[in-house]
């Protein structure tokens, strides 16, 4: 008879599934604008309910920025388990869906208050402090290049549809730089988006903050852990419920953590699966189960238990002496009487002391 492990491992798949974290925030930007490609710097829009990425007709270059203040939104020494961008597309290149690269910006810059006439593609004339190709604070402040100061590898990248409310997957580069700015606030500077910069006609227009839809605003998705202890996702059904997992215990080196299940089939035998990481999304195995540890990642199983006759069971695992700041993911996978012959738990998330 094939290991509960042999059974779980045989039946990952790769469709992907929405899940939930331990705390869920929605932040809009506090800072938008469009860098308007022109020799002296005379053009922008920062206060414009538009902004652009790509490159316009005429032909000229348009990079937008964005700012989240995400240090003022989630707590110090939060743990970011995913984010997500969405930003509202007004329109696009009849072509298609764009291909969009998101670079961390490396210089501060101000916002301003100019609003371009139109359908602001074309740009209005800068004045003092807005944000322009060539400066981060007119007339005397001054990117180091040309275009805006960026870090040259993409954060992340995604294709842009083509109308309507956009939301991003929850891209490791997105996650990693959010928690950099959760660690270092003073280093956030933001996103600068930049299109196919070398095909005529390729920009896409989006809503800014400053759009009066106040849905179309572009918005941050962020789940956070800010204890020490937590939990991630939902669990399959059973025959007896929902299986859930709530660990209880202060993960400090030595400590002994319990794992408790509940609502898991009567007399069954489980195990527990453990990473040090969390897949930002699910992978599916049936319809409302789902998979939370990275499949690309390292995953160790515990001893296994056996439910008792009311669905319940608590396992514990020793945190490790000497590794403080390690997110550790645990779930667990019990037989039952499923589609595939076993059900999982929601995760539980333990971030050592």
């Amino acid at each position: 008879m094939p290991s509960l492990a042999m059974l779980v491992a045989a039946t990952f798949v790769t469709a992907i599934s929405t899940v939930s974290a331990q705390t869920t925030i929605t932040i809009v930007a506090d800072k938008d604008t469009t860098l308007y490609e022109h020799p002296s710097g005379a053009l922008a829009n920062s206060a414009g309910t538009s902004m652009f990425v790509g490159m316009t007709g005429q032909p000229g270059i348009r990079r937008a920025l964005l700012h989240f203040d995400v240090a003022a939104a989630v707590p110090p020494g939060s743990r970011i388990l995913s984010a997500r961008l969405e930003v509202n597309v007004q329109s696009s290149p009849g072509s298609g869906p764009t291909a969009t690269d998101v670079h961390r910006v490396t210089q501060t810059w101000t916002e301003g208050a100019t609003v371009a006439s139109g359908g602001q593609g074309g740009g209005g004339a800068a004045v003092a402090g807005d944000t322009t190709w060539l400066h981060t604070d007119s007339p005397n402040t001054l990117w180091n290049n040309i275009g805006g100061d960026f870090v040259a590898t993409p954060s992340f990248a995604f294709t842009m549809g083509t109308g309507g409310s956009f939301v991003t997957t929850p891209f490791p580069g997105l996650i990693a730089d959010v928690q950099t700015w959760i660690d270092n606030p003073s280093g956030n500077h933001g996103w600068l988006l930049k299109g196919d910069e070398s095909l005529v006609g390729s920009a896409s227009k989006l809503s800014t903050r400053e759009s009066s839809n106040s849905s179309q605003h572009p918005r941050l998705i962020i789940n956070y852990l800010s204890g020490a202890v937590g939990s991630w996702g939902t669990g399959c059904p059973t025959s007896a419920g929902i299986l859930t997992l709530t660990p209880t215990g202060v993960p400090h080196g030595g400590a002994v953590i319990s794992l408790n299940y509940t609502s898991a089939p009567a007399a069954s035998l489980g195990a527990t699966f453990l990473s040090l990481e969390l897949s930002p999304v699910g992978t599916t195995l049936f319809p409302s189960c789902s998979v939370f540890l990275p499949l690309s990642g390292l995953i160790f199983a515990s001893d296994a238990f056996v439910t008792s006759a009311g669905g319940t069971a608590s396992p514990s695992i020793t945190i490790p002496v000497g590794f403080p700041g390690y997110l550790i993911v645990c779930q667990g996978a019990v037989l039952d009487g499923t589609p595939i012959g076993f059900a999982m738990s929601n995760a539980g998330l333990l971030i050592t002391q």
